[in-house]
C-alpha cells in the first residue's frame, strides 16, 4: 500500500544520509541539510521517529542568521561506530505489516423481528399463480436469449462491474446468533472457518453451508471467488447438536441486537 511504501521510502532516505557522512566523513555537504529539502519533507518528516533519528545520529536542528533557513546540522562528528550502529539498527528493524481489523460482532435479532408472523394465506399457490410465473419465466428466458446489448454482455463478462476490497461475513449459529466478521476480498474461506473456530466455546467440527446451496468447502479459495464479496452469510451446521450456545463466553459478553 502506499502507507508501507512511504515508511519504505523514509527508512531508506534516512540510511541514505548517514552512510554518506560514514563514506565521505570530511565532506561537510553531507552533514548539513535544509529542513525544507524536499526529500526530507516528503520521506523524513512525515515518517514517525524520522526526526527523532536524525537526533539521535548527532543532528541539531537549527536557523542560520545568514539565511533565515533551518538546518539539521551535524555540528560534531560521532564516532563511526556510533553511525554505523544507527544503519544497521534501521535496516535489521522488523516491519510491521498493517492488519484487517475484523471488527467481530455478535448479533441477535430483534425481539421484534423474532415475532413477525404472517398468515398461512401468505404462502398459499393457485394453480393460476403457478401458470403465471410459468409464463412469465419463459417471457424472460426468451427476451435474455434474444436482447444481448453491449452493456449485457459487458455485464456478463464482468466488464464496469465495482471492484470491492472488503466483505462482511455473517455466520448464523443453530440458536439463531449470528457471529459477524470483516474480511479482505483477497482472504480465503480458510480464514473464515478459523474465525469461527476462534469464536467457538469448545473445539468441534463444523460445516458453513451457503443458504440454499451446498456446504463451503474449506481450502484456499478466495472470498470473491466463492461469491461472499461485498457480502456473505453462511449457517454454522456443527456435527453433533448442543443443548447450550457454541460461541465461548468472552463472545457471549459481544452479544448485541441487530
Amino acid at each position: 500500500s502506499s502507507g508501507i511504501n512511504a515508511e519504505y521510502g523514509g527508512v531508506k532516505t534516512l540510511a541514505t544520509i548517514i552512510t554518506n557522512i560514514t563514506s565521505h566523513p570530511d565532506e561537510e555537504k553531507y552533514r548539513k541539510m535544509r529542513v525544507n529539502n524536499p526529500a526530507l519533507q516528503k520521506k523524513v518528516i512525515p515518517l514517525v521517529g524520522g526526526t527523532e533519528f536524525l537526533e539521535i545520529a548527532g543532528f541539531v536542528r537549527i536557523t542560520d542568521d545568514a539565511d533565515d533557513q533551518e538546518y539539521f546540522i551535524l555540528l560534531e562528528m560521532p564516532e563511526v561506530g556510533h553511525l554505523e550502529k544507527c544503519v544497521s539498527t534501521l535496516q535489521s528493524a522488523t516491519k510491521i505489516a498493517p492488519t484487517l481489523d475484523r471488527d467481530t460482532r455478535v448479533l441477535q435479532p430483534s425481539a421484534g423481528l423474532q415475532r413477525f408472523e404472517v398468515s398461512p394465506d401468505f404462502y398459499r399457490v393457485t394453480r393460476e399463480d403457478l401458470a403465471t410465473e410459468q409464463k412469465r419465466r419463459a417471457e424472460e428466458l426468451d427476451r435474455c436469449e434474444i436482447l444481448r446489448t453491449k452493456a449485457t454482455r459487458d455485464r456478463d463478462a464482468g466488464v464496469g462491474m465495482r471492484i470491492y476490497h472488503y466483505t462482511v461475513i455473517r455466520v448464523r449459529f443453530p440458536d439463531g446468533i449470528y457471529l459477524q466478521g470483516t474480511f479482505s476480498a483477497h482472504d480465503t474461506v480458510e480464514s473464515v472457518f478459523k474465525f469461527v473456530e476462534s469464536a467457538l466455546r469448545h473445539p468441534l467440527p463444523f460445516s458453513l453451508i451457503v443458504p440454499g446451496s451446498t456446504a463451503l468447502k474449506r481450502d484456499g479459495s478466495l472470498l470473491k471467488n466463492a461469491g461472499l464479496v461485498p457480502t456473505g452469510v453462511l449457517n454454522l451446521s456443527p456435527a453433533e447438536s448442543a443443548e447450550f450456545t457454541l460461541l465461548s463466553d468472552e463472545m457471549v459478553c459481544k452479544l448485541s441486537e441487530m
